[in-house]
């Protein structure tokens, strides 16, 4: 007589310890490498200072990046609202930097003619080292406000404009954050 034996209870645990093993490194491997792509954040800009500048021939916004991360100039947007009681006007600066620092139809969507696109300032980044297209800490983004879009200054018979809001966006394919938000009433 031949005895047969069982081992299947002890079998079945390494088994089934074996497959929570698999389990686990495969599901692992997924969480691991999606979590990667969340921490492709926008860049943080901790401290800025804006400053609008209405003069008798040309109106001037001058951004100052103080403290934070650097962010690529191709991935800003910069969003510029007028309103007044005969002015309601808005504009966009997109794909920065333009060619020579001249703006076009590619730079612009303007249909208000709001933002100057010829005379000085254009819209530039001060102080760049070797223009290499980083808005660094201490650096300024300096561009016009056209008369005829609106108009901020003083004069008695003229109330065109009185409110100029900004906003700075960062845009990239990952993520987008408002870098710079203000309005002033000069």
């Amino acid at each position: 007589m031949g005895t047969n034996r069982a081992v299947s209870s002890v079998i079945s645990v390494i088994l089934m310890v074996a497959i929570a093993v698999i389990l686990t490194a495969t599901v692992s491997v997924f969480v691991l490498g999606f979590t990667e792509d969340i921490d492709d954040s926008a860049p943080v800009v901790g401290q800025t200072s804006g400053e609008f500048v209405p003069g008798a021939d040309k109106q001037q916004v001058r951004v100052t990046h103080v403290a934070g991360d650097s962010v690529r100039v191709e991935n800003i947007e910069i969003v510029v609202r007028a309103s007044g009681p005969d002015v309601d006007s808005e504009a966009r600066l997109i794909n920065l930097p333009s060619d020579d620092s001249t703006l076009d139809d590619r730079n612009l969507d303007d249909p208000d003619n709001l933002i100057s696109e010829s005379g000085d300032p254009r819209v530039v980044v001060e102080d760049v080292p070797a223009d290499d297209n980083v808005w660094d800490a201490g650096e300024t983004i300096v561009f016009a406000i056209n008369v005829g879009g609106a108009d901020f200054r003083e004069s008695p018979d003229d109330d065109d404009a009185d409110e100029l809001e900004v906003i700075i966006i960062y845009t990239d394919t990952e993520s987008s954050a408002i870098l710079f938000e203000e309005t002033f009433r000069p």
